[in-house]
């Protein structure tokens, strides 16, 4: 589970969407204590918004979200990428 990944499934559905939800998505197996802590650290970084859904806590990518996704993306299409950019 990588922060692109995330950020792509949060680009796609334009909604909140829970950590168990996150989880559906990914496909593969993943703790689900990951699955919970991984948006919240997401948020703090100000890339997620945190909200609710049936009483549940979500997430919805924001601006600042959007904006690294893009980053992330242009890293990794020229061929950049290294662990000085991310």
């Amino acid at each position: 589970m990588t922060k692109r990944e995330v950020l792509e499934i949060f680009f796609r559905e334009a909604r909140f969407l829970s950590p168990d939800a996150i989880c559906k998505t990914l496909g593969e197996f993943h703790h689900r204590s990951s699955v919970y802590s991984y948006p919240f650290r997401l948020h703090k970084q100000g890339l997620l918004l945190r909200g609710g859904v049936g009483g549940r806590v979500a997430y919805k990518i924001s601006e600042r979200g959007i904006e690294r996704l893009k980053f992330l993306k242009a890293v990794y299409n020229t061929g950049r990428a290294s662990r000085g950019h991310i």
